[in-house]
């Protein structure tokens, strides 16, 4: 039995690790996270039985990451740990099947009988499951389905096919069944919706999609929420599901709900298309209207700034075909010493005129996506473990290995080093 411990104070963490008598609870491995990312991580990858965690922590507290829990993990025991005695955070975490609600300062005589509790149930549970379900297959296809779609959108599968087709054969799932034909995202507004305190909404947001609506996988990561849409409809279509959707919540929810959605989509480009829908989130808003088909918004933004500053030549007819030709060249020469002059060159454009429309269309400048490519092709060779770090570095066109790390933990939040040692245990 496994348990996994969540808070942002590495001395909590520490002290608990070090002064309970987790082997004498029957606790083979204690493995510990100091955030909600590195605990979904670690939830995936391992078997994870009992997870005590924190409330309050960086960019998602832990009263969502157990609502995750229990949606994809729901016969993991939830323990809260914290130092706040508040009524609405112990109401959703009832809601949220916690079982037991702990204030710190706790004693390690409580917090070891809580544990042994939790897993005196587990093993009385797992007896009757072997009992009354020998043989049977408790698999759960869905549940395997969110955490890929969850891992590649977060970029924990990177976006290159035989990353995506391992994933996939690891979690039982086939191929052709998982590749999306739409993506949309959903914006929350008004005092109801708090970070820290929508895990319950959330939900009920969840259940009234998934009924609504069969062919389409929702994704929850922090507080946006994705519906992956298996379905191959046009524009219209997915506009009246948003608009069916929106309109079931009327009165029933105490906000605004805005819906973006894309159709040029595929598992490779999932994750950067995700992007895109929340940088376009943040460009379409106030408008007078509650739904937005992005790819449509773009395409006619980028072609009235193209139509204007039209320089005839080999322009291409459309902006939206000059985005991705400038993509398909940062990705045909991301190793050599790239700068913005060499893709004007190529795509035979003004500069400023092509970072203006690279930028509105992406959210990045040219130098930025020049930056998040490399690195996402030097994480590429990381897991790979073909070559060295510098090796790495150098590989993607980086030309010293401390502007290799400088970058890298710029876009990654850890260095080279860490990256790989993560990968390694993987």
């Amino acid at each position: 039995m496994n348990i996994l411990i969540v808070d942002d104070e590495v001395i909590v963490v520490n002290l608990l690790k070090k002064h309970i008598d987790w082997q004498g609870l029957g606790i083979h491995e204690v493995f510990t996270a100091y955030t909600a990312m590195e605990a979904r991580r670690l939830v995936s990858d391992n078997q994870i039985d009992i997870i005590i965690c924190d409330i309050e922590m960086p960019q998602e507290n832990g009263l969502m990451l157990l609502a995750w829990i229990r949606e994809n993990f729901p016969d993991i025991v939830k323990i809260i740990l914290t130092g706040y005695p508040d009524f609405k955070y112990a109401q959703d975490a009832i809601n949220i099947g916690v079982v037991k609600y702990l204030l710190k300062p706790v004693s390690f005589e409580e917090l070891s009988e809580t544990v042994r509790l939790a897993a005196e149930e587990i093993n009385k549970k797992r007896n009757e499951n072997l009992q009354g379900n020998a043989g049977q297959n408790l698999s759960d296809p869905k549940r395997e389905e969110k955490i890929f779609y969850t891992n590649l959108i977060t970029g924990d599968i990177l976006p290159f096919t035989e990353f995506i087709n391992k994933a996939a054969e690891i979690g039982g799932l086939a191929r052709e069944g998982l590749e999306p034909k739409g993506l949309v995202y959903l914006r929350l507004t008004g005092s109801q919706v708090q970070v820290k305190n929508n895990s319950i909404l959330l939900f009920a947001l969840s259940n009234i999609a998934e009924e609504l609506f069969a062919d389409i996988t929702e994704i929850h990561l922090w507080d946006n929420i994705f519906w992956i849409i298996k379905s191959d409809y046009d524009g219209k279509q997915i506009h009246d599901m948003c608009e069916l959707f929106i309109s079931k919540l009327k009165g029933r929810f105490q906000g605004e709900i805005y819906a973006y959605f894309i159709r040029r989509v595929s598992l490779e480009t999932l994750s950067e298309r995700s992007m895109d829908l929340r940088h376009a989130a943040m460009q379409y808003r106030n408008m007078g209207q509650f739904i937005y088909d992005v790819d449509r918004l773009i395409e006619a933004s980028l072609d009235r700034e193209h139509s204007q500053a039209a320089q005839g030549g080999d322009c291409p007819t459309s902006a939206w075909a000059v985005v991705e030709s400038v993509k398909d060249y940062i990705h045909g020469h991301y190793m050599e010493d790239l700068s913005r002059q060499d893709i004007e060159a190529a795509v035979h454009l003004n500069g400023d005129y092509l970072n203006r429309i690279f930028k509105k269309a992406t959210g990045y400048s040219l130098v930025q996506y020049i930056q998040y490519y490399r690195i996402l092709v030097s994480k590429r060779l990381l897991a790979e473990k073909t070559c060295t770090i510098t090796e790495a570095g150098t590989k993607v066109g980086f030309d010293t290995p401390s502007y290799f790390t400088k970058v890298f933990k710029k876009w990654t939040d850890m260095t080279p080093y860490e990256y790989y040692n993560r990968s390694q245990g993987r």
